[in-house]
């Protein structure tokens, strides 16, 4: 939210348009009746011709809408819409800057529901995802079995695209309903299989929402934590590298306790194994991933695509403490890799740690371990040290491989 606004006009109306203006109920229209100032695209300026208002384009980019609205706030203002604005809509934009107070919103029918109401099937279950303006493969991260989704697409998220990464991901035997130009006389609204949609050349209206329900063994991306390790990025033989293993990652994970809001700290974030899955179960959350390494580094940015974390994990290419500067106070820090400056590295996560927040280090080597216990000192800590073996097969019979052991160190910081 910008610096408080005193508006000095009357309050500004958000008119939802829906699917066509005789759906405009009569609080909207008298508030189109009544504007000296009209602002929208320019297609739903076109539709009223008999109103005397000042007509103005939305301006481009949108970052510009503020600036209008100042420059006219003695007026009254009214902005078309498209469906609900407060559903992925201009709502939230207007709300950065102005408080409800100063904004009368009049929701309409949006494309989502009248999407819903041409396939005849109750929409409440539906999750529902904006791809619109935002990398398609943020679809990976909600991507579950036997699921209905409503996708807000735009030209880079377009039916086939999005078939792409259902076949990609084992839903390849998915349902789409496609709806285009709703209500306008070239409305369509098609079934397809995604399997075959990415086989057949088809065109779409660039004015499309996709209703998705997923279908197929899935199994590529995960639904539960847990990642198996082979399915990371590491360069090495599958489930190797720098890459914590999956029940010390659980445990990690666990001691950390992710909560919706909190920024998170992954230092010396290696090929992403902690990062990714705390991003991917915390999606409300904020992962910054710290690693210098540019080999790593490659892997990470390639995993984070993968699990399609692009919303909400950060990498940070450089090394810790300096790449510490810039980044927002944590809330939770997992540090895994340190170069050799273990210590110093704990002292600025705790100085920087927001109160009743979690640090929670690991160690393997025994220097390392003698660095934890130096830091922690009188402090109150949880210890937790993980012994793993894994089945192998050995000259035909089954042995359990043991990995080293690993402690894991975990303080919180007094309110």
């Amino acid at each position: 939210m910008t610096a408080p606004f005193a508006w000095p006009g009357p309050p500004v109306q958000v008119i939802g348009m829906g699917m066509e203006p005789g759906a405009l109920g009569p609080m909207a229209r008298a508030a189109l009746a009544r504007a000296e100032l009209l602002i929208g695209a320019a297609a739903h300026l076109a539709a009223f011709p008999e109103l005397t208002a000042e007509k103005r384009p939305y301006p481009s980019p949108m970052s510009g809408l503020w600036d209008l609205l100042q420059t006219n706030a003695g007026r009254r203002i009214a902005l078309l819409a498209s469906g609900d604005p407060l559903f992925f809509g201009i709502g939230n934009t207007l709300l950065r800057h102005l408080p409800p107070e100063h904004l009368v919103f009049h929701p309409n029918v949006s494309s989502i529901q009248a999407a819903f109401a041409r396939l005849g099937r109750p929409w409440q279950q539906a999750q529902w995802v904006s791809l619109h303006g935002r990398p398609l493969a943020s679809l990976r991260a909600v991507l579950r079995g036997h699921r209905l989704y409503a996708l807000l697409t735009d030209r880079d998220s377009s039916p086939p695209a999005i078939a792409r990464v259902l076949v990609e991901t084992g839903f390849g035997e998915s349902d789409l309903w496609i709806a285009e130009d709703l209500a306008a006389p070239t409305e369509r609204f098609r079934h397809f299989r995604a399997v075959e949609l990415v086989e057949v050349a088809t065109a779409f209206s660039p004015l499309n929402v996709v209703i998705l329900e997923t279908r197929g063994p899935g199994g590529i991306l995960p639904e539960f934590p847990g990642i198996p390790d082979h399915g990371f990025s590491t360069g090495a033989e599958p489930g190797k590298g720098l890459l914590s293993k999956r029940e010390v990652r659980l445990t990690i994970l666990s001691l950390l306790a992710p909560r919706a809001g909190e920024i998170g700290w992954d230092v010396g974030a290696g090929c992403g194994g902690v990062a990714v899955e705390w991003a991917r179960w915390n999606p409300r959350g904020e992962v910054h991933a710290v690693e210098c390494h540019p080999e790593r580094l490659e892997h990470l940015g390639v995993n984070r695509e993968r699990f399609g974390v692009v919303a909400n994990l950060n990498i940070v290419s450089g090394r810790a403490p300096a790449a510490l500067v810039d980044l927002p106070d944590p809330h939770a820090v997992f540090v895994g890799g340190s170069g050799g400056n273990l210590r110093e590295m704990l002292d600025v996560v705790w100085a920087r740690l927001q109160p009743g927040g979690r640090l929670v280090a690991s160690a393997v080597t025994e220097d390392s371990r003698v660095e934890l216990h130096g830091f922690v000192g009188d402090r109150a800590a949880e210890w937790t040290e993980l012994s793993i073996a894994r089945g192998e097969r050995l000259a035909e019979q089954r042995v359990m491989r043991p990995y080293l052991p690993v402690l894991l160190m975990k303080v919180e910081k007094p309110e």
